[in-house]
């Protein structure tokens, strides 16, 4: 253990005379000034390019969001009367609304509906006639949000009730 000790003073004490032999200052092998001369004023002609970027950027940035904002009102913007025929949302309803009906009806095998009972006729009715009414409000004001869901909940309605009367009922044992 000893011995470890003595090697590693001895080691110290080598690393100690080698650091006092080396020299106070250390000069460069060549003159430096030069190339520090060259980086100052080299960053004083990226400055004055700075200078120039500093109206550049902005006005690029500007000029980017013009565009961006004439693009989208051109592409988006409001239609011109005519440019597009007017598409009737009710007759589209009423057609898909048929639509749906018949590919039931064809799926129950089109059954006779004075064979219901009364009172089954009576809501088919009321909601046919419903429908009818709604259109004819509808053929004024077209674009009455209450009135297009209204009449979406009586087709709606109608479809459920012709589904509940002739859909299979599960048999009880």
């Amino acid at each position: 253990m000893k011995e470890t000790i003595d090697a590693a003073t001895s080691a110290e004490q080598n690393l100690q005379d080698a650091i006092a032999l080396l020299p106070k200052e250390m000069t460069p092998d060549r003159d430096l000034w030069s190339g520090i001369d060259k980086a100052i004023n080299q960053k004083s002609v990226v400055e004055s390019k700075g200078a120039n970027n500093k109206f550049f950027i902005p006005t690029a940035w500007a000029a980017s969001v013009v565009a961006a904002v004439l693009l989208t009102w051109v592409t988006l913007g409001p239609e011109l009367p005519g440019s597009k025929p007017a598409i009737n949302l009710v007759a589209v309803m009423q057609q898909n609304f048929q639509q749906q009906k018949q590919s039931m009806l064809v799926n129950f095998g089109t059954p006779d509906i004075k064979q219901l009972p009364v009172a089954m006729q009576t809501e088919l009715v009321k909601l046919s006639s419903a429908q009818k009414t709604i259109s004819k409000a509808l053929a004024d004001d077209p674009n009455n949000s209450d009135l297009l869901n209204l009449l979406r909940w009586t087709q709606q309605q109608e479809l459920d009730l012709l589904k509940q009367l002739y859909s299979p009922q599960w048999q009880q044992i």
